[in-house]
C-alpha cells in the first residue's frame, strides 16, 4: 500500500461552482478537493500538474477546492459534463508523469447531462458526493495500490430523492464503459 496523505487530496472537474461547492465541502474531513476544474482544457492543462504534486499552471481561482498544493492529488472526481472520452484524453495526458495510483471517478456515461440541460436539483450535490467519497474511501481501504476508473450512477426520479439500495458490479454499460472501468450504482 501506498503511503496515503490525510485527508485525500482529490481533483474535481466539474461546470457549475453551484454543484462543485457543495460537493466539495460534502468530501470533508477524510477528502479534501484541492482544486476545482471546469473545462475540457483546464483539465487538459491541470491535471497532470496536480497528479505530479505540482501547481496548478493558471492562477484561476473559481473559489472552489483548497488551493493546498503541498501533496500530488490521488483522485480525480468528473461529473456529468464529462464523457468517457474526455476522461481517456485525461489519463492520456497523464501518462509517464503520476508517480502514485490514482483512482478516476466518474459519472455514469449512459447518465450524461445534455449540454442545454439545467443544473441538477439541490440534493444531487450531497448524493454525488457521498457516493464518490465511498467509492474513494473503498479504494483506499483496498489498498489504493492501483489506478482504476469507477463510475458512479445518482438515480432520481422527478425532484424528489429516494434513498435506496447501493450494488457494485463488474462490467460493460451498454458498451459505452471501457474495460478498465468498475461501475458502481447507487438509487435515491
Amino acid at each position: 500500500m501506498s503511503n496515503l496523505p490525510d485527508p485525500l487530496p482529490v481533483i474535481l472537474c466539474g461546470q457549475s461552482t453551484k454543484i462543485g461547492k457543495p460537493v466539495a465541502e460534502a468530501m470533508l474531513p477524510e477528502i479534501e478537493v484541492i482544486h476545482f476544474i471546469q473545462t475540457n482544457d483546464a483539465a487538459l492543462a491541470e491535471i497532470p500538474h496536480l497528479l505530479a504534486g505540482r501547481g496548478p499552471q493558471s492562477p484561476h481561482d473559481n473559489g472552489v477546492g483548497s488551493g493546498n498544493y503541498s501533496q500530488p492529488a490521488r483522485a480525480v472526481i468528473c461529473g456529468h459534463g464529462y464523457s468517457v472520452s474526455d476522461v481517456e484524453t485525461f489519463r492520456a495526458a497523464c501518462e509517464g508523469v503520476i508517480q502514485e495510483p490514482v483512482v478516476w471517478v466518474l459519472s455514469d456515461p449512459a447518465k450524461q447531462r445534455a449540454p442545454d440541460a439545467s443544473l441538477p436539483g439541490e440534493g444531487y450535490a450531497k448524493v454525488a458526493a457521498q457516493l464518490a467519497k465511498d467509492i474513494i474511501m473503498k479504494w483506499k481501504e483496498d489498498g489504493a495500490d492501483k489506478d482504476e476508473v469507477i463510475f458512479f450512477q445518482a438515480l432520481s426520479f422527478g425532484v424528489i430523492m429516494i434513498a435506496g439500495a447501493r450494488a457494485q458490479y463488474f462490467g460493460n454499460l451498454r458498451n459505452l464503459t471501457p474495460r478498465w472501468a468498475r461501475h458502481y450504482t447507487e438509487a435515491i
